[in-house]
């Protein structure tokens, strides 16, 4: 069961802390906040097709949207944060109230730069939106955003540590990746949540807990890029147990057919993958990163797997970074 009043401090000691320095993703319990997807969220679903009920990494929420989008009639979410759900609740709230122009003026911004004036970021995630939406959010959400506004200016919530605020989050990137930043999709999903808002539900696990907290046939599972830190993992931290995860724990929830996303890799995983392929060449790079590819070919889970192990499946897609691809790694049943 879920203590309120220990994510709401929890929620305050990182409000408390300058974010000045980008640090190693920690996926606990109670961990900074990602505003928006780091994923090419829009070309990794249309790798797969025929999926009714999808099982999916929470986060904000993008990739729950982006099924639902598609025309999937169950998704559900989970994530080990608890401070990732809370603003996954504030922000589903939000694309349910507000105007597309205001969503927009609330959860982006007009561009993407390594600093940024007050001004500039004024808006987002401000008291404004707190004062628009307060009245509509579940009663959880209010009692920790609640008190952090009455306490904190908005402009330093976001530049602590209780958000990550190192991923681009201006609207043309967004709209690129991620379909609800587009005004038609924004209006096609808000009427889906206000249709039938129980569509789509959010609990908190891990990743190794979900063959014990979800129970239904999924057609498609998504993990985006959490296997990327496999080795945080204790139980998932070498090839084989991730395997046997993927194989004989995870693929128990799938139906007859269904497909797992199994990790997301950026342009550097895309990369040596492709050297490993033997369709570009170390000699392409410079010294070091020809050496970065190396480690990312020796200890990167998606070579390992599809090297080793039977039953893997990869695609190449538009990569989020300005050049280069992204590689999305699969398994079917």
């Amino acid at each position: 069961m879920v203590d309120l009043k220990q994510t709401r401090d929890m929620a305050f000691k990182l409000a408390a802390q300058r974010n000045n320095k980008i640090e190693k993703t920690i996926y606990d319990g109670y961990s900074s906040i990602y505003l928006a997807s780091t994923s090419n969220v829009k070309d990794t679903f249309k790798l797969y097709d025929n999926y009714q009920k999808v099982l999916s990494i929470g986060s904000t929420g993008a990739h729950g949207f982006e099924a639902l989008l598609n025309n999937a009639s169950q998704v559900d979410l989970f994530d080990i944060n608890e401070l990732q759900r809370i603003y996954y609740e504030l922000m589903k709230t939000a694309i349910m109230i507000l105007k597309y122009e205001d969503f927009i003026k609330y959860f982006t911004l007009k561009i993407h730069k390594d600093y940024y004036t007050q001004s500039e970021i004024k808006d987002l995630l401000s008291h404004e939106l707190y004062e628009k939406i307060k009245n509509y959010l579940p009663d959880e959400v209010n009692y920790v955003y609640g008190p952090l506004y009455d306490y904190y200016d908005s402009i330093d919530l976001i530049f602590s540590k209780l958000y990550r605020f190192e991923h681009p989050l201006s609207l043309k990137y967004l709209k690129r990746f991620i379909s609800f930043y587009n005004e038609e999709e924004y209006y096609k999903l808000q009427k889906i949540l206000r249709t039938n808002p129980a569509i789509i539900n959010f609990k908190r696990a891990s990743l190794t807990e979900v063959p014990d907290n979800f129970k239904r046939d999924y057609d498609l599972i998504i993990l985006d890029n959490i296997l990327q830190y496999y080795k945080d993992f204790p139980e998932l931290d070498d090839l084989d147990k991730v395997d046997n995860f993927i194989k004989n724990h995870l693929a128990k929830l799938l139906s007859e057919n269904g497909i797992i996303q199994v990790n997301y890799g950026y342009q550097l995983a895309a990369e040596a993958l492709k050297v490993e392929l033997a369709s570009i060449s170390l000699k392409d790079f410079n010294p070091i990163k020809g050496l970065i590819i190396v480690q990312e070919i020796v200890n990167g889970i998606n070579n390992m797997l599809i090297k080793n192990k039977k039953g893997y499946t990869y695609d190449f897609i538009p990569g989020v970074e300005q050049t280069g691809e992204n590689l999305v790694l699969s398994y079917k049943k």
